[in-house]
């Protein structure tokens, strides 16, 4: 039996313990938080004092040889699998929110050499069990060893146990004794903050606001937990209990336990109450999808199963539950199935079929209900076009769809605010319901990194980007007609172990249940500290003539925003002398004492009092010289006005960072608007410390690509002559190798890519591509210079047999490639379709290039030679990447 179908067991051994010990919710009563009292374990009575094997298979003993003090200690043997071992459970012994100190001393038989044995908690929250290390050491069997941790417990488990494995060793006999588990410093009890405003309150004027949550969550119906769901949300959503693995787990035995609990709660608390989730391809039990051949079902066999689901479940509620997520995450583009469908077991044995019956079914079970297609990333043109030509398929059919659900699980900085205000309005014409369903935002942009506390800088930047989301709900709130978070605080978000364990701070309050700067910025933005934005300025030099010359391409623009619109966009180069600024302003109202204020701290001081390097430049709509003079350029555009500047510097040198910021100053009669980058306090004229940070760098690389249409062929057509070369002459890995000469064509449909390689050994010996002699070609079409992909980015790479790997995946079928060995190496010949709206002449794309190289064939990559990006993360983050213009000629 393998672990997995074994912690399954356990977990529905602990879940069946619950359900009958459960009782039904009646008149609240008032209890007292238990004050968890110390448990141990020193096995002095003869017995195994609670302790039992996880496996099944173990022998656990008190025994003499065992002791560490005293006359007995455990013994464990019989183990077969890596995870068996002695395990306790203490679900009644540890409260939530609080620390606890867990400690043993472990030792091995004489002769049993040295071997690691852990210690790791298993917790089981909403059906779903983790497992969390508290503490590892290599035990031996010449002492004994002290195994000991901490471990806090934020939430309100199902169940939760402690045991000792050793999971590389699994036949391993282990003594141990002396086990101590208790609450480390005494904390005070959580308690809500009960005088701040209700955000229910806050948004009633906008959209229903709600939340997710567990009935591990609500054991305690009068909680701190219970308080905090009933005091800010109107809408709730059962996060686990209603899907099909907690309703129905065997065929036709239903246990509406956990769901009940759940429904009665909201029920009780006059709070709206929201069904997830009817189909979906996760949390369905297998049997679901086969017959009692083991094969796959039939279609018929299947909607009678799905028949008697929805109408079982749904009929339990009829009339009680406001709206339905009918079918979830039906759209992958990347499984390639006709109409970017997912290719689960429902569409392998239904087709597109299966979703209509869904809804069918679900109308008939309940026709009051609003019924939602939900899915996520729908910020993605693909997924997104894909979800809305499904919807208009159902309704010219006449199949019930109410609404489109958005999970909106995003990060901290993907997907931008514009990409989600592009979201809602794509599915405006279809004239339903849109909801956000699932909203959190992880501390993190990628699966790597893990901190132990929330830095204080992203707490800040969580706030302010969960501003800018809701000015982008609020905006569309005729169309949505709820938000809804799935989680209500930190402590409890399926983000702590998804997509790895690491602590994650998403939501709006923290893991005591305390309001967050993120909570203060959508209820009162004046409470939350000014960010300190940074933005970076490439080095060059331009004329100030008004006149917007290349070098000021290869500039990063930074927008200045006003009431969720952009008020203006700044541009920055820099050279040994001079800071030079181009700001265009948005403003139709011409006035000549409107004015730009650049703000320079040259040492990044961030002082409350202005130190000689700082100096602030007043700049005119009108061109009249400022009280401190500048060399600057002053023009009327079709939307405002535009200003181009030398602010003097000093000495100026890579890598060098300043503080600087800019005020808009826009005069309307004897009404003064002053609208700021960074310091949103206006205080800038004598206080530095909240200007942003202006780093310098060295910036992009330019080149262009001329209009023209190749034969992919591996050959050198002649279209190819007197197309612009640039070579892959800076080291992200290794110091020589194999580079490439690399030209580029484009037309209306594709970009083209020809690299000649020279590599003296080619060699594909690692089975991992990215370490095969190759040519990677970056591409961001919108030259978004983000973080992370966008939808337009991404990674094509070709090896010397012309044997391709794209990320994502689902762009593959944007790729075609040729290759030819030559001489002294390889050719690489490729084009990339365009994705979404083509870009046209003139316009400039981020795009990279690098050669992967094994230089002597034994299956590890030796060097990385690239055009421009160094990071090395060019795969995950395009704002590295150089400028490639598309021209004419």
């Amino acid at each position: 039996m393998n672990s997995k179908r074994l912690n399954r067991k356990i977990s529905l051994l602990l879940a069946l313990v619950l359900v009958l010990t459960t009782v039904t919710v009646g008149p609240r009563e008032t209890k007292a938080e238990p004050e968890p009292a110390a448990v141990t374990s020193d096995f002095e009575d003869g017995t195994v004092q609670g302790w039992f094997g996880r496996g099944g298979t173990e022998a656990l003993t008190a025994t003499a040889d065992a002791a560490h003090s005293g006359a007995y200690g455990l013994q464990v043997d019989g183990r077969t699998q890596g995870w068996h071992g002695p395990m306790l459970d203490v679900t009644q012994a540890m409260p939530s929110g609080k620390t606890y100190a867990l400690s043993s001393w472990v030792r091995l038989p004489e002769g049993t050499p040295d071997a690691p044995v852990s210690m790791t908690i298993q917790r089981t929250a909403g059906g779903t069990t983790y497992y969390e290390n508290v503490g590892s050491v290599t035990a031996t069997a010449g002492g004994w060893t002290k195994l000991a941790g901490e471990y806090k417990l934020n939430g309100t488990p199902e169940s939760i146990a402690v045991y000792f494995e050793s999971f590389s060793n699994p036949t391993l006999v282990f003594y141990m004794d002396d086990f101590r588990m208790e609450a480390t410093a005494d904390e005070p009890p959580i308690e809500i903050e009960k005088d701040i405003p209700s955000l229910k309150d806050v948004f009633a004027g906008d959209f229903m606001l709600g939340s997710s949550f567990l009935v591990s969550e609500i054991a305690d119906p009068d909680g701190p937990h219970a308080q905090l769901l009933e005091k800010h949300f109107n809408a709730l959503t059962a996060g686990n209990e209603l899907k099909w693995d907690a309703t129905e787990p065997q065929e036709g035995q239903f246990d509406f336990t956990r769901a009940d609990r759940a429904f009665h709660f909201a029920q009780a608390s006059g709070i709206a109450f929201r069904g997830h989730t009817l189909v979906w391809h996760s949390q369905t039990p297998d049997w679901v999808f086969y017959d009692e051949k083991g094969n796959l079902a039939s279609k018929e066999l299947l909607y009678e199963r799905m028949k008697r689901h929805i109408e079982t479940v749904m009929g339990r509620y009829k009339g009680q539950i406001y709206a339905w997520d009918v079918v979830n995450e039906v759209i992958e583009p990347g499984d390639n199935r006709p109409n970017g469908l997912r290719n689960s077991l429902w569409y392998q044995i239904a087709g597109e079929e299966y979703i209509e019956k869904a809804f069918e079914f679900a109308h008939a079970a309940d026709p009051d209900a609003k019924l939602f297609i939900n899915d996520y990333n729908t910020h993605q043109p693909e997924k997104r076009q894909f979800l809305h030509d499904l919807i208009k398929r159902l309704q010219a059919k006449g199949i019930p769809v109410d609404g489109v659900g958005h999970q909106m699980h995003i990060n901290i900085q993907y997907p931008s605010a514009q990409e989600i205000d592009e979201t809602i309005a794509a599915f405006a014409d279809l004239g339903i319901e849109q909801q956000i369903t699932e909203l959190d935002m992880s501390s993190y942009t990628n699966d790597t990194d893990s901190w132990e506390s929330f830095p204080l800088e992203q707490q800040i930047r969580q706030a302010y980007r969960y501003k800018e989301i809701f000015d982008v709900f609020r905006k569309y709130n005729d169309l949505i007609t709820a938000v809804i978070f799935w989680g209500k605080d930190d402590a409890n978000s399926w983000l702590r172990t998804f997509p790895v364990v690491r602590n994650n701070w998403p939501l709006l309050f923290d893991e005591r249940l305390q309001a967050k700067y993120a909570y203060w910025a959508l209820v009162d933005p004046s409470k939350v500290p000014v960010e300190i934005k940074r933005a970076t300025s490439p080095s060059g030099s331009a004329v100030i003539d008004g006149v917007k010359e290349d070098a000021w391409n290869r500039a990063p623009a930074v927008s200045i925003v006003k009431d969720g619109e952009a008020a203006a966009e700044i541009k920055t180069l820099w050279d040994e002398s001079n800071l030079y600024v181009s700001i265009d302003v948005f403003d139709r109202t011409t006035n000549g004492n409107d004015a730009v204020e650049i703000f320079v701290d040259g040492n990044n001081g961030k002082t409350s009092a202005y130190e000689a390097d700082d100096a602030k430049y007043t700049l005119r709509r009108s061109g009249a010289n400022p009280h401190k003079p500048v060399d600057y350029k002053a023009v009327n555009t079709a939307g405002g006005y535009a200003l181009e500047a030398a602010i003097p510097l000093g000495q100026a040198e890579l890598g060098q960072e300043i503080g600087f910021d800019v005020r808009i100053v826009d005069k309307s009669g004897s009404t003064e608007t002053m609208t700021s980058w960074n310091d949103t306090t206006g205080a800038q004229d004598t206080d530095t410390s909240k200007f942003g940070v202006l780093a310098f760098v060295e910036g992009p690389q330019l080149t262009a690509a001329a209009k023209g249409t190749p034969v992919v062929d591996g050959s050198i057509d002649d279209v190819w002559e007197g197309a612009n070369e640039i070579s892959t002459e800076r080291w992200v890995a290794g110091s020589s190798g194999s580079t490439a000469k690399v030209r580029t064509l484009w037309d209306e449909g594709r970009l083209y890519v020809l690299a000649e390689v020279t590599d003296s050994l080619l060699s594909k010996q690692s089975a991992n591509v990215y370490e095969q002699d190759s040519v990677e070609i970056f591409i961001d079409q919108n030259n978004g210079a983000t973080a992370s992909f966008e939808a337009d980015d991404g990674q094509y790479r070709i090896n010397f047999d012309n044997e391709q790997s794209v990320n994502p995946v689902s762009l593959s079928a944007n790729l075609v490639s040729a290759a030819q060995r030559t001489a002294d190496g390889y050719i690489v010949e490729a084009s990339v379709a365009w994705t979404g709206t083509p870009p046209k002449a003139g316009d400039f794309i981020g795009f990279d290039v690098q050669v992967n190289n094994d230089e002597d064939g034994d299956g590890k990559r030796d060097s990385v030679a690239i055009w421009n990006d160094r990071s090395g993360q060019s795969y995950r983050n395009t704002s590295g990447y150089g400028l490639l213009q598309l021209v004419e000629e």
